[in-house]
């Protein structure tokens, strides 16, 4: 189910058989060619190959048994312009099934091994078109965004079990996002299961289809504590050791580029959707943007070593600058960016540094790459800044954990940080696999969790109240993490690696989730045989139910167990070869785990959870969302 594609076509479908059918092949040929065998080597092959616009649309299929073991004797595919391909013998048990009007073979299901033991067929609706990763989902101040998915990495686990990160709640009794009460007489809150480690176990998690056997609660009590600090420490004292050690003219011109592609981008945008007037006019809407308003004179505050005031408000000489830039990106904005020495020349001319003639070679290699997911970063650390220090101005009595649980909440981490990390993908997958560039992302994801982290935890007293003027907030603002924007993702993602260590915090920053199958959308992902061959949906936009369709073709009843964030929320019976349906709300599910087992009688009646899982992630929807899951139940 994983593999198959909508709107996928096959070439060719080749049967092996003689007294029995011993296999069955299908060929793929769009939109990536690929062959699916199921079965052995045995019989003789025939091929029947596919006309163009020619399809499968029937199966006749016999079945007896062999020694004490059911066996498919007899198969027959026919296509729409009539021909076949049959291989076996028939018997007395037989049926046929004929696709629905529109619909076509895009693979198979069942059992087999040296020979066919079960098989099914698997129609799509021909009209299908499939999502595609890259898919252009509108536009943002960057260009165009990509599909963001959850995709296949993020739900791999590193280790055997990790330990549940403890957090304070704060004033009002509040968790942060990600966080569930666990002790109110010592105010603890404790990380709900991630993605990587789905099943909860006392204060562990461990993961998919694993078992929480031992005791382990004293143990996790013991090293809790160092564990986090490990995991947390001095990423942001690092980058900021690292920036001072470099050229600053370098780095004040790469940031200045990504200034410039998204202003350029902004104004053009506007153009095209706003009748054009003369350059006072274009001007007047470029100074309503953030680029504007925050991007550009924060750049432009690092290229002359000045502080950037924490109200943002800045001194004339940079807005006379920003003025002059602004300016040249509307007149010149494409010749501008055509070289690395025409953006020194700029700088130069308008008094941002003192040299126009450094560092151009290196500054052009960065440009020859169209890179921009470096500058993206870099202007989400200063939101990332501002928005702390926003919040921690508003409320100056705050407490740490309050300031923690407002920002967890915020559109900062629940948007802007998941939307930016999401389109360094469309860079990451021009020279990385699919699965490296996933796995990239996901790192990026973690080392802002760090980041914002420390932000929130280092500018405070002793007692946890925010400090106005604390010396270390003010220099994250003033070097706002600027060397961001003259790294490409490999290198960004080499320096997080260094200090960014495995932990068991809540799944963070994965944002909402756009239109596809559960397997790319969120996921999906089935381990041993319970639930094999289960697929479905997910919708963006919808009426916010969560629908789960379980069909059985067990020969025992079982209970199939729902768990939510690593809690047992449900149960659910299925008689043998029966159907059950459950249905829960999205906003009751919304960023946490989703997580079935089966429990199933053994061979003397004694049930027990074995013989697989299933998992996915259910995101938040701000226009309802629906999510459909057809939960298949196995003999296993």
């Amino acid at each position: 189910m994983s593999a198959i594609k909508l709107g996928q076509t096959l070439s060719s479908i080749t049967l092996r058989g003689a007294a029995r059918v011993d296999a069955v092949s299908t060929h793929v040929a769009t939109p990536v060619e690929a062959t699916w065998d199921h079965g052995g080597s045995g019989g003789t092959a025939a091929t029947l190959v596919l006309d163009t616009d020619e399809y499968i649309d029937s199966m006749e299929i016999h079945w007896g048994k062999k020694g004490r073991k059911i066996r498919v004797f007899y198969l027959k595919l026919t296509s729409s312009e009539g021909n076949f391909i049959s291989t076996g013998i028939k018997t007395a048990n037989s049926a046929k099934v004929k696709a629905p009007a529109g619909f076509q073979l895009s693979g198979f299901f069942g059992r087999a091994a040296a020979e066919v033991d079960q098989l099914g067929v698997i129609w799509t609706r021909r009209s299908a078109k499939a999502t595609n990763l890259t898919d252009q989902m509108g536009t943002d101040w960057f260009g165009k965004r990509i599909r963001n998915w959850v995709g296949p990495t993020i739900g791999n686990a590193k280790d055997t079990a990790c330990y549940r990160q403890m957090t304070p709640y704060n004033s009002s009794k509040v968790c942060p996002a990600g966080y569930t009460m666990y002790d109110q007489v010592e105010a603890n809150c404790i990380a709900e299961c991630p993605l990587a480690y789905p099943v909860n176990c006392f204060l562990e998690c461990i993961p998919q289809n694993d078992d929480c056997a031992l005791e382990i609660a004293q143990k996790a009590v013991a090293v809790l504590a160092s564990v986090v600090n490990v995991a947390t420490a001095g990423i942001l004292g690092t980058v900021i050791s690292v920036y001072r050690n470099v050229r600053r003219n370098f780095f004040c011109a790469a940031n200045i580029v990504g200034v410039l592609r998204s202003l350029v981008y902004y104004v053009r945008f506007k153009q095209t959707t706003a009748p054009q007037g003369a350059v006072e006019d274009i001007l007047a809407v470029a100074y309503q943007s953030d680029v504007v308003l925050v991007d550009l004179p924060v750049a432009i505050c690092h290229c002359l070593g000045l502080h950037v005031p924490p109200t943002l408000v800045f001194t004339g000489v940079v807005m006379m600058i920003v003025e002059a830039i602004v300016k040249q990106a509307i007149v010149n904005g494409d010749e501008i960016l055509s070289s690395a020495s025409n953006v020194y020349n700029l700088l130069y001319n308008v008094s941002a540094l003192n040299s126009s003639h450094s560092s151009v070679g290196e500054l052009q290699e960065l440009m020859d790459t169209n890179s921009t997911c470096g500058y993206q970063l870099k202007r989400l650390t200063d939101h990332v800044i501002l928005s702390v220090n926003n919040a921690r101005k508003k409320d100056p009595g705050a407490t740490i954990n309050d300031i923690r649980v407002k920002i967890s909440k915020s559109s900062l981490v629940l948007k802007e940080i998941p939307a930016a990390t999401n389109n360094c993908m469309e860079e990451l997958l021009s020279y990385k696999t699919r699965q490296a560039a996933f796995e990239t992302r996901d790192l990026l994801r973690k080392t802002f969790g760090v980041i914002v982290d420390q932000l929130v935890n280092t500018a405070t007293t002793n007692k946890g109240v925010f400090v106005a003027q604390q010396q270390y907030m003010l220099e994250v603002t003033n070097y706002g993490l600027v060397m961001f924007s003259g790294l490409d993702p490999t290198r960004i993602v080499w320096l997080a690696s260094q200090f960014v260590q495995p932990t068991c915090g809540p799944t963070a920053f994965i944002g909402e989730i756009d239109d596809g199958s559960l397997y790319d959308a969120l996921g999906l992902q089935t381990i041993d045989e319970a639930f094999v061959g289960s697929y479905g949906s997910w919708k963006k936009k919808g009426d916010g139910v969560v629908n789960l369709v379980f069909t059985s073709i067990d020969t025992k009843d079982v209970k199939v167990v729902i768990h939510s964030g690593g809690n047992k929320i449900a149960k659910v019976p299925v008689a043998a070869g029966g159907r059950a349906t459950w249905n829960s709300t999205v906003e009751e599910l919304e960023d946490k785990t989703l997580y079935l087992d089966r429990w199933r009688p053994n061979f003397i009646g004694i049930p027990g959870s074995g013989g697989g899982s299933l998992l996915l992630w259910v995101p938040r929807a701000t226009h309802g969302g629906h999510l459909t899951l057809h939960v298949r139940i196995n003999v296993s």
